[in-house]
């Protein structure tokens, strides 16, 4: 059995898709690889005080490509966004609950260049999956202390599913970092997470962009982050490869429809950007997205706040 799983695992690493190895690609980047700090916003750039209206963010399934959603953060603090509910799956619900948990943009970036979000996790190889992210746990639990989720100032939920009957979780209270265990625990690479008697495995596969549950948290308008793997990024070959294609292809069906329904949606195409230029450059693609759609992302959430409603995007 052993033999079995260690050759199991040794299959697995090379049917995801690749990622980035920084010390290497630092030694021959491409000319555009270069990762500007947050530039200052003027004040009439800034967006004016919306009383009465709760932004929530929607960060969006995507591994390692949850990285771009600290740019994102960074960029929407620098222009006086005030985000009230942040709702995340994956490797957004890592990020989100960091967000979530009263840590800024500046913070997280700072934290990412310590943390090795490619391997935390425990070989521990058995019929239910091949690693343990319990060192995730610990890691975030540095960060949460004992504060429970409904005690941290903005609020949050992690999606999360139940790899029993298929349906939808919703981790909005309690431990924090046992919620982003169970919403990160992609099936076959990590050990299902126990929340509650109930094995809980990774939210992409019933809410790859938490629109609807950012709504459910009382969200009068969601900013939706998509910066999920596409299946066209990389070529499949191989029976684990292709599984993990066609994994691929369902989630990014289902990103789709949550993203249509967002008031205002945001697709990062992260893969090349981080197998080109490293894993800290996509906190610089999610500040440069959103400097790109400022103009109206503002717009739209003045309209919405002076009940004209959200200004369809373009």
């Amino acid at each position: 059995m052993g033999r079995l799983l260690a050759a199991a695992a040794a299959a697995l690493a090379l049917a995801l898709p690749a990622q980035s190895r920084d010390s290497a690609i630092a030694q021959a980047q491409p000319s555009d690889c270069a990762t500007p700090r947050v530039g200052v916003v003027a004040a009439s750039e800034r967006l004016p005080a919306l009383s009465g209206m709760r932004v929530g963010l929607a960060l969006g399934s995507g591994s390692i490509h949850g990285l771009a959603h600290i740019g994102v953060i960074e960029a929407l603090e620098a222009r006086g966004v005030d985000v009230k509910v942040v709702a995340g799956t994956s490797g957004g619900a890592l990020v989100g609950s960091l967000y979530a948990s009263g840590m800024n943009g500046r913070d997280m970036a700072a934290m990412a260049k310590t943390m090795d979000l490619a391997h935390l996790g425990d070989f521990a190889p058995s019929w239910q999956g091949l690693l343990r992210n319990d060192d995730l746990g610990e890691r975030l639990r540095e960060v949460f202390g004992t504060r429970p989720i409904q005690a941290w100032p903005r609020r949050f939920g992690a999606v999360a599913t139940n790899l029993d009957n298929g349906m939808r979780r919703v981790l909005d209270g309690g431990d924090g970092a046992l919620a982003v265990q169970a919403s990160t625990a992609m099936p076959v690479y990590f050990v299902p997470v126990n929340v509650n008697g109930e094995r809980l495995g990774d939210g992409a596969l019933v809410e790859p962009v938490p629109v609807r549950t950012a709504r459910e948290l009382g969200a009068d308008y969601v900013i939706a982050i998509d910066v999920a793997y596409r299946p066209y990024e990389a070529p499949a070959s191989g029976l684990l490869q292709n599984g993990f294609q066609a994994m691929h292809i369902l989630v990014n069906s289902l990103a789709g429809t949550e993203m249509r329904s967002a008031d205002f949606p945001i697709r990062i195409d992260a893969h090349h950007i981080m197998t080109e230029c490293g894993n800290q450059a996509l906190i610089a693609a999610g500040r440069d997205a959103v400097a790109r759609e400022w103009p109206e992302l503002r717009r739209s959430l003045i309209a919405a706040q002076s009940g004209g409603g959200a200004v369809a995007k373009r």
